[in-house]
């Protein structure tokens, strides 16, 4: 029950911290077009530090290259049926663009701006859990810089292997991955602080951007959409379901304890990805309907992550 509850505590906050964004765009100090800026700062300063960060603190052993190999095994099987999956759920959607951000916004999730905070937040003493997020993270990355921008452009030559395997998430752990086998942070610890201090900014300036998009949005839309509803069904408790049992059975198979099941509960039981609305924009997307059901899964989230969790705890 404790755990539950800093489970929900967490959560909770995580939420409210949008509420600047949202006072800001209210009151007109700032625009929601400027979070742009803030997104980019995101991207290529807040999640790579916190990645380099995740990846100095883990040691080396059999349990963690085992754990490696099934998270990224689960990563790509799983997010792979999803995205066959999600091309018959979607079917009786008529508009082509509609259909596309349905489908992307069903399949990826925010396990990078509040996945991974709120891992480390509520399992610090548990570090194989985090770093199983985050090699569950650089394989959807991968494929968001590929299946996903194909889903929204319904273009292939969109496709960008470059960018999946040449982005600042892969780097990262590239990179972290090299320091950490080189015993740099014994020898130089600044540089893990220097990570700690970049990447303490991912969760407040990723809920506070989501606050700034909620500033030009109508909530009653938001909340009478059927097709947010249907979103945020597949995406909060049907995907989060199936994949759970996958790293259940994977767990006991392969002898790995909780650590990948709850890697993949915090992979894959978070709300939409906050990179739709810019992929939507940047690949010619419905952009809007990326930040409704952005909105309203991050919403949502706050009831279905704890009683996931509930029932998470209850079977280990």
């Amino acid at each position: 029950m404790d755990a539950l509850i800093v489970m929900l505590k967490n959560v909770i906050v995580f939420v409210l911290l949008a509420v600047p964004g949202l006072v800001l765009v209210k009151t007109k100090t700032l625009n929601s077009e400027q979070s742009a800026i803030l997104s980019k700062t995101l991207l290529y300063v807040g999640l790579p530090f916190l990645i380099l960060d995740s990846m100095l603190d883990i040691s080396f052993t059999t349990e963690l290259l085992k754990l490696i190999l099934v998270s990224a095994a689960i990563g790509l099987g799983f997010s792979l049926l999803c995205f066959a999956l999600s091309a018959p759920f979607t079917k009786g959607e008529q508009d082509e663009k509609t259909r596309g951000i349905i489908r992307f916004c069903s399949i990826f999730a925010n396990n990078g701006f509040l996945g991974i905070p709120l891992a480390k937040a509520v399992f610090p003493t548990q570090p194989l859990v985090l770093t199983g997020l985050v090699i569950i993270g650089v394989i959807t990355n991968a494929l968001m810089y590929t299946l996903g921008v194909y889903i929204i452009s319904g273009d292939k030559s969109r496709m960008s292997l470059k960018k999946a395997f040449i982005n600042p998430v892969l780097i990262a752990f590239a990179l972290g991955l090299l320091l950490n086998l080189l015993g740099v942070k014994n020898a130089v610890p600044e540089i893990s602080t220097y990570a700690k201090y970049l990447g303490n900014i991912v969760t407040p300036l990723c809920m506070i951007i989501l606050g700034m998009k909620m500033g030009e949005v109508q909530f009653k839309p938001l909340f009478t959409s059927k097709k947010m509803y249907i979103v945020a069904l597949f995406k909060l408790i049907i995907v989060p379901a199936f994949a759970l049992a996958l790293a259940y059975l994977s767990s006991v198979i392969f002898h790995l304890g909780a650590d990948v099941v709850l890697a993949v509960f915090i992979a894959f039981g978070m709300p939409t990805a906050t990179l739709s609305t810019t992929f939507a924009d940047n690949f010619g997307g419905d952009w809007k309907n990326a930040v409704n059901y952005t909105l309203g899964t991050t919403v949502l989230s706050i009831v279905t992550i704890p009683i996931i969790y509930a029932v998470l705890l209850a079977i280990l």
